[in-house]
């Protein structure tokens, strides 16, 4: 009927498909997914979702769009308030990003004369500062996972991969058998923009990674090959499983509870990393180079955790007051 609300999904599932033709990251293709699906469902639902709004001047909002040519510029921003409403401006600027992307590609595709997003701005976001992972904390996490079961392997060298490297949930997820060199201490990940990079490792985390791989092994029944994943299901009836991201996450949830610590998300190891370099007095082009930032504003936002703790440190032991005394 011609009143019946537009769907973008097929669209949506065209462009997905058009980006893992162009070989973009899992995590990329997640974030995207992920947005279009809950701009369909806005657009479709007549209850929870988008409902023409009247202006101060009692003008009737922009009803529902029919046709994909209908999707204007104020159903995306209804769509981004809701967002920030129902999650938050975080979460809603990377939606912005990906449903810009998202009609852009219509664009070149000719499906659309013109994006709805072509004046908008994305909502400002004020970036938190996430919190370090204090080191009482760290100790107690790592007292739930020390033992020599395939579990405790997996998770003593999965948290300390996080500690050690700082790399993102996806890049350390989403890794082969191939991709780990213990001879060299290195892990090759695939990070933003499909950029390949080789993340050092010491000592500590080489020696869990080659108990882990033996455990494995055990586990499984059979040799580990280089193109089967590195990170595997504990349960029986999962340990031909590969761990997710949300499984990886569902690991690092469970062992904070039984070290009776708060969650920790395992983001913020790659700030505890960043800050760990720092007070260490590491230099910051190593840092963005093995973290993969390619801008210096990474650098300072990633610094900025525990940031007047450094600053405090650093005081203590420059003191100009303290050196004339």
């Amino acid at each position: 009927m011609a009143d019946e609300r537009y769907n973008i999904g097929p669209m949506a599932a065209s462009w997905l498909r058009a980006l893992r033709s162009e070989a973009k990251s899992e995590n990329t293709i997640r974030i995207y997914g992920n947005a279009t699906r809950q701009f369909a469902a806005f657009l479709l639902d007549q209850d929870e979702g988008y409902r023409p709004v009247a202006d101060d001047e009692g003008i009737p909002g922009r009803p529902a769009p029919t046709d994909l040519d209908e999707v204007h510029r104020e159903h995306v921003q209804a769509y981004i308030a809701h967002t920030i409403r129902r999650t938050s401006a975080a979460n809603a600027h990377q939606h912005f990003r990906a449903l810009k992307t998202f009609f852009n590609w219509l664009m070149d595709e000719e499906e659309i004369d013109r994006t709805p997003m072509r004046t908008m701005k994305p909502p400002t976001v004020v970036e938190p500062e996430v919190p370090v992972i204090a080191d009482d904390d760290l100790v107690k996490l790592f007292k739930t996972c020390k033992g020599k079961t395939y579990a405790e392997r997996r998770d003593t060298a999965l948290l300390l991969l996080f500690l050690d490297t700082g790399v993102r949930l996806s890049e350390a997820t989403d890794r082969k058998v191939a991709d780990l060199d213990l001879d060299l201490m290195v892990l090759r990940v695939l990070g933003k923009k499909g950029k390949w990079r080789s993340v050092p490792f010491g000592r500590a985390t080489a020696t869990a990674f080659d108990r882990y791989l033996r455990a494995a092994a055990k586990h499984k029944g059979k040799p580990l090959e280089e193109d089967m994943w590195l990170w595997w299901g504990d349960q029986p009836a999962h340990k031909h499983h590969r761990l997710t991201v949300w499984g990886v996450g569902k690991v690092v949830k469970r062992r904070c509870a039984e070290a009776g610590i708060a969650p920790i998300h395992p983001h913020q190891f790659r700030h505890t990393f960043a800050h760990l370099w720092k007070v260490q007095g590491g230099n910051e082009d190593d840092l963005m180079r093995i973290t993969g930032w390619t801008s210096r504003q990474m650098l300072s936002r990633y610094a900025a955790s525990a940031g007047a703790e450094r600053a405090r440190a650093a005081h203590a032991k420059f003191s100009p007051a303290d050196r004339i005394a």
